[in-house]
């Protein structure tokens, strides 16, 4: 590995956003990584590791609310901003790389996020994205009167937050990987009912606007997941149809990038990218 700088993105409305960034030497292509609710950059030290091996650069901020981002544990003011801040990450790696193929990767709320932008946003940047067991929908549907409780809370105290249930073992099949992120002191089991009712909603959204897609998308979801939605994500991609590639991995929980099958994951990815370039 090449080089880690840390670095600052200061998004639309002031928020202080943290920031990363693992070049590699000779690089053919950069990754901008949005991560999942709760956790932060520091998770994906591995993933960087494989992609600079293979030349390829990676770039990311925590989310606000996250890690060591401003803004209060678990929430965000809107989705939009959420997006702006991707943007804000993309402009940044461009600054870097201006003729480099650029790509996307997003995982579990990240995936949720990387999912909008492309179907909302100015796509004529990206080369493709990657999509991680995505929060479509979520693995179980939440009574219908918690959904309308927090649609209430969201608009009269949006930034009320709440635990988001998460139990570890879910995460993957890996212990030490699930007892490491219970105790890491940057992750955190917050979510706002802003956050909850608008990244329910936009994941919503997402499946009744594939025809908004206009770029190569690799989406792949472990079989086993309890937090996310494999069905969901199975939709997504055949709804998206030959632009989309779908994998499902057997066996596999919700983190197939710490899973058992982490090697085979990175290959996979490799390979599309490569594929995607070429």
């Amino acid at each position: 590995m090449e080089e880690i700088d840390s670095f600052t993105l200061t998004a639309k409305d002031g928020t202080s956003l943290y920031g990363r960034e693992w070049l590699a030497e000779s690089p053919k292509a950069a990754i901008c990584l949005v991560h999942g609710l709760g956790e932060h950059i520091g998770r994906y030290e591995h993933v960087a590791e494989f992609l600079n091996a293979n030349q390829i650069s990676m770039f990311a901020t925590d989310l606000r609310g996250h890690g060591q981002s401003e803004g209060k544990r678990g929430h965000t003011p809107s989705h939009d901003m959420l997006l702006d801040d991707v943007e804000e990450l993309l402009m940044y790696a461009r600054a870097e790389y201006n003729d480099l193929p650029l790509f996307l990767l997003g995982h579990s709320l990240g995936g949720n996020i990387v999912t909008n932008y492309v179907l909302k946003k100015n796509t004529n940047e990206l080369t493709g994205a990657i999509i991680s067991s995505p929060w479509l929908k979520l693995a179980f549907e939440p009574p219908s009167f918690q959904i309308k409780l927090a649609k209430i809370f969201s608009r009269i105290l949006p930034s009320l937050t709440q635990p988001n249930d998460l139990d570890v073992k879910h995460l993957t099949n890996d212990d030490a990987v699930n007892q490491a992120y219970k105790d890491d002191p940057l992750n955190h089991n917050k979510i706002s009912t802003r956050l909850f009712t608008e990244a329910y909603r936009e994941g919503l959204w997402t499946l009744e606007n594939t025809h908004k897609n206009k770029i190569p998308l690799l989406i792949y979801h472990g079989a086993e997941d309890r937090i996310t939605s494999p069905e969901a994500s199975k939709q997504f991609a055949e709804s998206i149809g030959e632009h989309a590639n779908y994998h499902q991995w057997e066996g596999i929980k919700h983190e197939p990038h710490n899973d058992v099958k982490k090697d085979e994951v990175f290959k996979m990815i490799l390979g599309w990218m490569n594929t995607t370039t070429n």
